[in-house]
């Protein structure tokens, strides 16, 4: 009998709003003293009325539409109840039968096959304050700074099958919500939250897949995580069935370090949390006009611009997948390719290879910097703002390197002073004398004294040792400060090896 994992997803994510969802208190969970940025309302003083953040609405709605999700012409909050300490008003406003979004899907790659995975629902509730809780647990502390925060709760269908479509599915709308601007999604700052439910049934002899025992995994707060849990909690499910024993409905948690998961409670039936509409808060109501609207506003997202990219371009899978996380550094890199296409019209007019020659300079820009700029970084995001080279000069500098001005060598320390100083890569090259060394005389006369000092090499050379070629050309570009022209100099290099073989 063949056992299968069905694995669903709950994701809570902090949206990017001024304030908070239904008081004007700043939305700023993790700066200033604790229980600062509170007011009535978000304390639940008896009272107080809320009033929902029309930006919060609006950024769900827009995550919705990114999901192919139905955007719901009528929806409402409702009040969720249970008591618990970070929980000031004794419920949560969230939202039950009427959410803004239900729903749609997001489609992953699965071993680089794509797989949608359906979407049940998109809503918006309020987030919760954080306990903290003293080492000797004697007591606990509570910071209200969070309380209010607007929450997207996003909940997957049951189509995820093992670990890697675990982490794909919250990588891919990591991205997604980044790209749209709803939210920074940093789940070590708790922004994107993740909690698993996991069952591991069988396939009868019909066919049939029939359930198992849901556990679910609480509050994963990283793509580490959520891999390491789902891949755990299989092996375990696993082996206890093997056994003969139960799997128990529970709730767990995630030991980073021992990478297990552990019991925190169990869960023998449903909790009822006696939802009702919140009274405070009118329904909302949306028209279909504005839909298209908001729609026209999603913009291009991560699977589209993957695809352009690499047809536009000419790149590769990698250096495309960099330009799509780093999109600050992805638009950076489109200016300069607009440049570099000018420079190909503008020389080439309308050769039939100008295309050919866009995707070469395009690939050799995005590898400077993928490489020197990043590396340069040293982890660092990059922020077009702060980086003191223009589109233009960065374009200049790869068309000097492209016609030869320049050596790969030269080019290195053409760029690390651009970077320092943000000048014109001409400029840098005429004031630091690093121009490319074309004299034809003046190559030849380094090469003579190169076999000069290195006659066994010439004689290894002449003997059809091949490596030994390419010593001479190492110690004439040494000689030279890695300026001279490397055609040029081994074309001028076998001549003279020529003349001693003779």
């Amino acid at each position: 009998m063949e056992y299968v994992p069905t694995i669903g997803l709950e994701i809570h994510c902090e949206l990017k709003t001024a304030s908070k969802m239904f008081c004007s208190c700043p939305n700023r969970p993790d700066t200033g003293a604790p229980n600062t940025n509170v007011c009535p309302v978000c304390l639940g003083h008896p009272g107080t009325l809320p009033v929902a953040n029309r930006e919060a609405i609006r950024l769900t709605r827009l995550v919705g539409l990114a999901l192919d999700s139905r955007i719901l012409e009528h929806s409402k909050f409702d009040r969720k109840n249970y008591f618990y300490p970070d929980l000031p008003k004794g419920y949560q406003i969230s939202q039950y039968d009427q959410p803004l979004c239900s729903g749609g899907y997001l489609e992953i790659s699965d071993g680089g096959k794509p797989k949608k995975i359906g979407i049940t629902r998109v809503h918006l509730e309020e987030d919760t304050g954080k306990l903290m809780h003293s080492d000797d647990k004697d007591h606990s502390l509570v910071d209200f700074n969070r309380g209010g925060v607007p929450l997207m709760e996003l909940v997957t269908e049951p189509d995820i099958e093992n670990a890697d479509q675990a982490r794909e599915f919250v990588k891919e709308l990591q991205l997604i919500l980044r790209h749209l601007g709803a939210s920074d999604a940093d789940m070590e700052k708790g922004q994107l939250r993740v909690e698993v439910n996991i069952s591991l049934g069988r396939i009868a002899p019909d066919g049939k897949k029939k359930l198992g025992t849901k556990v679910e995994i609480k509050n994963l707060n990283s793509l580490k995580a959520v891999e390491g849990s789902v891949a755990f909690e299989i092996g375990r499910q696993t082996a206890r069935i093997k056994n003969g024993e139960k799997v128990v409905q529970e709730t767990r948690g995630w030991n980073e370090f021992t990478g297990q998961t552990f019991s925190q409670r169990e869960k023998e039936e449903a909790f009822d949390y006696r939802y009702f509409p919140e009274p405070d808060i009118p329904p909302l109501a949306i028209s279909i006009e504005e839909i298209k609207k908001l729609k026209a506003s999603v913009g291009e997202l991560p699977a589209k611009k993957r695809f352009r990219l690499a047809e536009q371009y000419g790149l590769g899978a990698a250096i495309v997948e960099i330009f799509v996380v780093n999109r600050d550094l992805g638009e950076y890199f489109e200016k300069i390719a607009s440049e570099l296409e000018e420079w190909v019209n503008v020389k080439e007019g309308d050769c039939e290879n100008s295309d050919v020659q866009n995707h070469q300079l395009a690939r050799l820009c995005a590898n400077y910097l993928t490489t020197d700029v990043l590396g340069a970084l040293a982890g660092k995001s990059f922020c077009e703002k702060e980086f003191p080279v223009s589109p233009e000069n960065f374009a200049e500098f790869i068309c000097l390197i492209n016609k030869g001005e320049i050596t790969s060598k030269i080019a290195k320390q053409v760029l690390a002073e651009m970077m320092k100083t943000g000048n014109d890569p001409s400029a840098i090259i005429t004031q630091k004398g690093l121009s490319q060394i074309r004299d034809e005389k003046q190559i030849a006369a380094m090469i003579d004294e190169v076999l000069v000092k290195n006659q066994k090499a010439a004689t290894d050379y002449r003997a059809g040792k091949q490596n030994a070629f390419q010593f001479l050309v190492g110690q004439t570009l040494a000689a030279a400060q890695g300026r001279a022209n490397p055609d040029l100099l081994k074309k001028i290099l076998l001549e003279k090896l020529a003349e001693v073989r003779e």
